[in-house]
């Protein structure tokens, strides 16, 4: 009972302080030749067309033995409505316009959530293989409710959160996909779930995952973790910044800045933040846009040539592509061997006159002496987003004796630009 008399009270002196992660520092990076070059090209692109009413759906799926956990309406709009101000704010750091992710409210202004119930009690779901049960009892729902969703961006919420008032866990599926179309991920739900308990520190847990954490650092990583899995339901894959972006803005949330999302409200760490080359791509997602023009037109690209000269720990990267989209950016992943890709670098590439593209790396990675190189054309009608490896250019490269990288065609052993 104490213990959930913390828990309110620190909720309540919490409203009183500013926790929205919106708020916090940012570490804006000025605005770039890159930035005012894909703002240019995406409103020329999308100047006239119609304005989509695209939103986040959401849904709460509760096993046959539980309901919803206390006041979920609530705090899920809380945590979604911090998230969508996170993202907004990321992007308006970077000079790129966004009202952040559109949810759905009713006419009162509260969120609306499509409940659905399953089919066994809750100890018969598990992380790793329910998620297709749940997927398709929530599809039932939302095509009851007229809602298709190959064609809309669904987050669902799980009763599969477990909490007795010391110890909390999970046997939820948590993991997301999604492209430009449609995308789909599983979250849990758990009575701690709260933006209002994100600077609670007198409150302390035992989770099974993350061990002995207080109720605030929790919420860092579960909140922090909703907001990494809706950048794969909106096509983003992992990615990791520069060192140097590490020292001075944090943890790209793409990779594991999943676990520090807010954390700098706690003077616990920098956060999190979104990269430049994950912000340029979302920014043409319909669901930020409101655009859904070109999104079913066919897309043929290629990259005809790209030339790698490299110098110590730099690298300039040079070519020229072809596209019938027009394309408003470029980026570049370099990812190390092993990983699952979260420790990919990402870079944002200039585009130059006649569909040709310049990139300066810098600060590449070095610890790992071979991997892959994938380089994706962004295209105005969103259609690059994927959060596999699909690209229009890939190479293998290894690090020699002398530290220069050397780098090859994936399809060729010849070094590519010789």
């Amino acid at each position: 009972m104490f213990k959930r008399f913390q828990l309110a009270l620190a909720a309540a002196l919490t409203l009183l302080l500013p926790i929205s992660r919106a708020q916090a520092q940012t570490n804006a990076a000025p605005e770039d030749p890159r930035v005012t070059t894909a703002r240019q090209i995406l409103a020329d692109y999308q100047a006239g067309a119609p304005r989509n009413h695209r939103v986040l759906h959401v849904a709460y799926f509760c096993p046959a033995d539980r309901t919803p956990a206390p006041d979920y309406q609530a705090r899920l709009g809380r945590v979604l409505g911090d998230i969508s101000k996170f993202y907004a704010t990321q992007l308006h750091a970077y000079g790129l316009p966004s009202d952040g992710i559109p949810l759905d409210y009713d006419a009162t202004g509260n969120l609306v959530i499509h409940l659905v119930k399953g089919s066994h009690p809750a100890a018969d779901y598990s992380e790793a293989k329910s998620a297709d049960e749940i997927y398709q009892d929530v599809e039932k729902v939302m095509t009851a409710d007229g809602i298709n969703l190959k064609t809309n961006h669904c987050v669902v919420f799980t009763r599969l959160g477990n909490y007795d008032g010391t110890n909390t866990s999970h046997n939820s599926p948590y993991c997301g996909t999604g492209n430009s179309h449609s995308g789909f991920c599983w979250q849990f739900d758990s009575d701690l779930l709260d933006t209002r308990q994100l600077l609670n520190t007198n409150v302390w847990v035992t989770d099974h995952q993350y061990g002995h954490i207080s109720v605030g650092r929790y919420n860092t990583i579960f909140i922090g973790g909703t907001a990494h899995e809706l950048g794969h339901l909106f096509g983003l894959p992992h990615n990791a910044g520069t060192a140097t972006d590490y020292k001075t803005r944090g943890h790209a949330l793409m990779g594991e800045g999943n676990r520090h999302y807010a954390e700098e409200l706690r003077g616990e760490g920098k956060g999190s933040y979104l990269t430049l080359a994950h912000a340029l791509r979302i920014a043409a997602n319909p669901v930020f846009s409101h655009v859904d023009k070109g999104l079913d037109e066919p897309w043929h690209t290629s990259v005809p040539t790209c030339h790698f000269e490299p110098a110590g720990r730099t690298m300039k990267v040079t070519g020229n592509f072809e596209s019938s989209q027009p394309i408003y950016g470029v980026v570049l992943y370099v990812d190390p061997t092993g990983g699952s890709d979260y420790d990919a670098v990402s870079y944002a590439g200039t585009l130059g006159p006649d569909h040709t593209f310049t990139f300066d790396l810098t600060d590449l990675p070095t610890r790992v002496k071979s991997g892959e190189i994938r380089l994706i054309l962004l295209c105005a009608s969103g259609q690059h987003l994927n959060v596999g490896g699909r690209c229009q250019a890939r190479f293998n490269y290894t690090i020699g004796t002398d530290g220069l990288y050397q780098v090859v065609p994936a399809s060729k052993r010849k070094p590519a630009g010789e």
